[in-house]
């Protein structure tokens, strides 16, 4: 094996076994045993003498589940099922409850009475042979004696268990009864002599014990309590969050929150809150704030698990809760928990099987009627159709769980609106009260998971092709979280509006294909117009697109703000004064260009163009270069500053039909001068 490990980085270890004639099972079978033990064999190494002390300790009668408490009561931090797994490995065990069977046995010093049949226990008629074996079996209701006559049998549990049940109603003694006899059903004849004889048994019952004892083992008690409130499915482990957390999340969605916001206001992890908005689709389910009084609340499971602990009867419950002692009754029997060993009522599990209990979801009209969901789907999903009944338009992608796609193709249908399948429903099916439907409901069918009425698929046949439905406050916010009150244009100077001092600049983005984009630059006195160019990132259209990734598309925030700050830089101090912006996001760092260029920036109000029109409408002039629609990403900075000195190089009325070049020369002129002046 050293001579394989030496040379297998080089030649591998098949060529180095094959020329050593050793499959290279064999040389990875080695390895394997001399490799270091698991994790789990380690911890079994500690644990196994630890236990073993313990059970020795615990006189060698405790189970599983005692000795793992025995375990964590010394302070060792171990499971029940390791518990148990670690005992079937040393080869303990508990003492079992269970009392064993026990009938009479034969005393081998006694003398046997002659065999006067030879062991031939067949007979040619009756009443000609009886054979009878006696024996006193412990039962739950006392000591029975047992006598099976015509075919010799041991007593075993079969018999006890049948004068258990045969004696459910009570003990009974010698003429309580007819002897347990078995019967043949209606309509069938009876045996032959010899079955009949055989299936015979007197049961007999001396020294009875009271029917309450058969009555307190443990798990009559769980049967009695689980045929009480039914059976129920396997039910896993409780919900993570309770009603009144399902209420404050929704609460949160209706006031405008985000998903994780609203997560973090109900108490529950972010995974939880978006598992619950997804699962209904985005419609809040609208749930009460409160349930109704005469429902136990989980308060009150909580003080009566407390009270319970306490040793309290069901009157003083009660009384302290302000109920009647029947309900007290009914949570305790039909709440507890029965997967214990112990009835225990704990109050998380209460609550849970009363939530459980409580959901009574009505049918959807739409899946209780064929032609109506048929009609809805048609409306919905119905191809567009040639005049001939062929099939138009594209595929459209496959369904996934998302939005409409993005710039891409999709399938032409119908796509009615829910309002416009509602209100037509009444002119088509005027006598017909069956087929109507709210457009809310023909929504939740589509949204929601649990109504299951329409496929989610359909979804993409709304107009707006969303897989959520977007809460309504929701949809009024709007993006522009980097705009502050103390950046709005409120907040700007009076000197910029009336244009009477240079240095105030309006800028704005030429949008083109494929996320190219051109800045532009105005100044609001003279309109001199700067264009600023920006090329695409270092692997744009090469690296994959990741969510909260580096902006490569060359008007990113970190990429507009260094570029605004070059071309800004190159001006003279006189002329960089204040930046008016639009509220795109590509100005997001507009804190850090500040700090850096000593430049005020402003935003203007949400569709407000008017307040920038003079870059309104310096962007129509320079789409006779760049026109819409096109990759302006092609253009190199030495094309588009050529095209800046031609529209700097135009006459305009409002200046007195001079150029914006040449009223900015005039202006620096005159700045020079009053610096001579002062100067002098």
């Amino acid at each position: 094996m050293s001579f394989v490990d030496a040379h297998r980085g080089e030649l591998g270890v098949e060529p180095v076994c094959t020329a050593l004639g050793v499959a290279p099972s064999t040389y990875y079978a080695a390895k394997h045993r001399q490799r270091l033990p698991s994790a789990r064999a380690v911890s079994d190494a500690v644990w196994m003498p630890v236990l073993s002390a313990l059970w020795v300790a615990n006189r060698k009668v405790c189970g599983a589940r005692k000795l793992g408490k025995a375990a964590r009561r010394a302070g060792h931090d171990i499971g029940r099922d390791q518990v148990a797994r670690l005992m079937r490995q040393l080869g303990v065990r508990g003492v079992s409850r269970r009392r064993k069977m026990s009938a009479t046995r034969r005393d081998p010093d006694a003398v046997r009475a002659p065999d006067l049949v030879n062991r031939d226990f067949t007979a040619d008629r009756p009443d000609a042979l009886w054979v009878t074996d006696p024996a006193y079996v412990a039962t739950r209701a006392g000591m029975a004696y047992v006598c099976r006559r015509g075919r010799f049998l041991p007593p075993h549990r079969g018999l006890a268990r049948r004068f258990a049940h045969a004696h459910r109603d009570g003990p009974r003694r010698i003429g309580d009864g007819p002897p347990l006899t078995r019967q043949p059903p209606p309509g069938r004849a009876r045996g032959t002599l010899r079955r009949r004889i055989a299936s015979w048994t007197q049961p007999v019952v001396a020294t009875p014990r009271l029917w309450r004892c058969e009555m307190g083992t443990m798990r009559e008690r769980q049967r009695e309590v689980q045929l009480y409130r039914g059976q129920i499915r396997s039910p896993g482990r409780p919900t993570v969050a309770w009603r009144q957390d399902r209420v404050r999340f929704w609460a949160a969605i209706a006031d405008g929150d985000k998903t994780g916001d609203a997560a973090a206001q109900a108490g529950v992890s972010s995974p939880v809150g978006f598992r619950w908005f997804r699962h209904a689709g985005g419609v809040n389910p609208c749930l009460y704030p409160t349930v109704s009084g005469r429902y136990l609340s989980f308060a009150e499971r909580e003080d009566i698990a407390l009270f319970g602990a306490q040793g309290l009867g069901v009157g003083e419950i009660a009384r302290r809760l302000d109920r009647s002692p029947s309900t007290i009754s009914r949570e305790l029997r039909r709440n507890a928990s029965t997967r214990t060993f112990r009835l225990e009522y704990k109050a998380t599990i209460a609550q849970w099987h009363a939530e459980r209990r409580a959901r009574r979801a009505k049918r959807a009209k739409l899946a209780g009627n064929d032609r109506l969901r048929s009609y809805v789907a048609e409306r919905l999903s119905g191809a567009v159709r040639s005049p001939g009944g062929r099939a138009l338009g594209p595929v459209g992608p496959k369904w996934q769980g998302r939005n409409k796609p993005h710039r891409g193709d999709r399938r032409w249908v119908q796509g009615w609106s829910p309002e416009q399948i509602s209100n037509r429903l009444k002119a088509d099916f005027a006598d017909d009260e069956s087929m109507r439907i709210s457009h809310e409901a023909i929504y939740q069918a589509l949204y929601v998971e649990r109504r299951g009425a329409l496929g989610r698929e359909l979804v993409a046949c709304l107009r707006s092709g969303r897989a959520l439905r977007v809460p309504r406050a929701r949809a009024r916010q709007t993006a522009w979280a980097h705009v502050t009150p103390e950046v709005m244009i409120s907040e700007r100077p009076a000197e910029v509006e009336d244009r009477a001092v240079p240095g105030h600049w309006d800028r704005d983005l030429v949008i083109g294909l494929k996320r190219s984009a051109i800045g532009t630059l105005v100044e609001r006195t003279t309109r001199f117009t700067m264009l600023i160019h920006l090329p695409r990132e270092h692997g744009y259209g090469v690296v994959p697109r990741t969510k909260n990734g580096p902006a490569l598309a060359g008007y990113g925030a970190i990429t507009m703000k260094n570029a605004l700050a070059a071309s800004m830089t190159t001006l003279p101090e006189q002329l960089r004064r204040s930046v008016t912006w639009d509220r795109g996001k590509e100005l997001s760092a507009h804190a850090a260009f500040t700090v850096e260029t000593d430049i005020a920036v402003y935003f203007a109000d949400p569709k407000s163009p008017s307040q920038r029109g003079t870059n309104e409408n310096t962007n129509g002039l320079l789409r006779q270069y760049f026109p819409n629609r096109t990759d302006l990403s092609r253009w190199t900075s030495e094309e588009i500053e050529a095209v800046a000195a031609t529209i700097n190089s135009r006459p305009r009325k409002t200046l007195g039909w001079k150029t914006p070049a040449e009223a900015l020369d005039e202006h620096l002129r005159s700045l020079q001068q009053a610096g001579v002046a002062t100067t002098s």
